[in-house]
């Protein structure tokens, strides 16, 4: 299948200066030149906190590896199951996980020769540098969708994903710095954008690859096997295509006039977080208003709290004391409440858009998943009708 090189930001969650100065040190393979086992995993692997808010579910790392948040993993191991190893990070200095898995190829393709003149280490074989632009003798795996520049040279693999076990370094010593390319079938990275796992984007100086015909429909078809395996087609803390057109419909159709004396912003001070925009679209355009029957189920009735009568402080974190570990790390505001005692929380978070919706079962004391978002509850609620 075709190839292609990635590229991403080089503000990378595992260094502290772009590509110089990596915060995971590799134990040296050479006892002579100290020449790095680029091979090995640092376990802890740590991350640059700071740099772990990115919105995206990928990232460059270091030595040709990357980082996935747990949905792209879980498209990986579907579609390219055995062709990567994943470990849990941590934050620099900590044991607590950060939401990036380090992702490594399994699968490495020599991609170049090192020129002969460049000093080598008399133990290891190992050049004092390997510069990709002007110390590499000999091209010998060319990833561009167009098939390659030259006799010889092949930008196809057998595997989605593999990275280069060529090095390159600085003009001047690999102590300086040192990388590893990576690469990934065209096929692969369209599907990627198409269910926007947002991050890397092909190394180019022309017209990025478009998927060919035998490629479109391997991605329609696998398109179809993630939604069979229930992972989700956009990302958590962003709305589908399918939600938002189904939601602005909705809002049109069910729009009034609105008198409402809250402040967004006050409110959301308090919070100290920005309410879901769907969220505040709905109170804006349609105010507070009662679903009924919902779930299929008669008289249960639903209301959609106004603004100012949100519970921001009952439901947050470890406020309900509960033996179930999944409900007491649910962030919850209220935004709902029924007449038999139940609520509909948010999950609040500060990395995401839009917010994962939680039913609140008061007789248990426990959160249960309910919707993906706010726009995916309304859809619910308004199946049983509104009042």
């Amino acid at each position: 299948m075709r190839c292609i090189q990635l590229t991403g930001s080089d503000d990378r969650m595992d260094c502290r200066d772009m590509l110089d100065d990596p915060i995971n040190l590799l134990p040296a393979k050479c006892p002579k030149c100290g020449f790095p086992d680029l091979d090995h995993v640092p376990q802890p692997y740590f991350l640059i906190k700071s740099r772990t808010m990115s919105p995206n579910e990928l990232a460059k790392a270091e030595n040709g590896n990357f980082f996935v948040r747990e949905r792209v993993r879980q498209v990986l191991e579907l579609l390219a199951p055995s062709q990567c190893s994943f470990f849990s990070t941590c934050y620099k200095g900590t044991t607590e996980e950060t939401p990036w898995l380090l992702a490594v190829p399994n699968h490495q393709v020599i991609t170049a020769k090192v020129d002969p003149s460049i000093p080598r280490c008399d133990t290891c074989g190992e050049p004092r540098s390997a510069h990709p632009g002007s110390q590499f003798s000999e091209w010998l795996f060319y990833p561009q969708a167009s098939g390659g520049a030259g006799p010889g040279w092949t930008g196809q693999s057998e595997y989605e994903i593999l990275k280069s076990s060529t090095w390159g370094s600085s003009e001047i010593a690999w102590d300086q710095w040192i990388s590893r390319d990576l690469f990934m079938s065209v096929r692969l990275l369209h599907l990627l954008k198409k269910i926007k796992a947002k991050g890397f984007y092909e190394a180019t100086c022309g017209k990025p690859a478009s998927a060919d015909k035998a490629e479109s429909v391997w991605i329609r078809e696998k398109i179809q096997t993630l939604e069979q395996h229930g992972i989700s087609l956009h990302p958590t803390g962003t709305l589908s295509e399918e939600d938002a057109k189904w939601f602005q419909s909705y809002l049109k159709s069910h729009s009034r006039d609105v008198n409402s004396e809250d402040d967004i912003k006050s409110v959301e001070k308090r919070l100290k977080f920005k309410l879901p925009k769907s969220y505040l679209d709905f109170v804006t355009k349609v105010g507070p208003a009662s679903f009924e029957n919902i779930d299929a189920q008669e008289g249960f009735t639903v209301r959609i709290l106004a603004l100012g009568d949100l519970d921001l402080e009952g439901y947050r974190t470890g406020e309900l004391d509960s033996d179930d570990e999944e409900t007491n790390a649910v962030n919850g505001v209220m935004f709902a409440d029924t007449e038999h005692g139940d609520c509909f929380c948010f999950d609040v978070q500060k990395s995401k858009k839009e917010f994962q919706v939680f039913l609140y079962k008061h007789e248990y004391n426990c959160f249960e998943p309910y919707a993906e978002n706010f726009a995916a509850c309304i859809k619910r609620f308004a199946s049983g009708g509104i009042g």
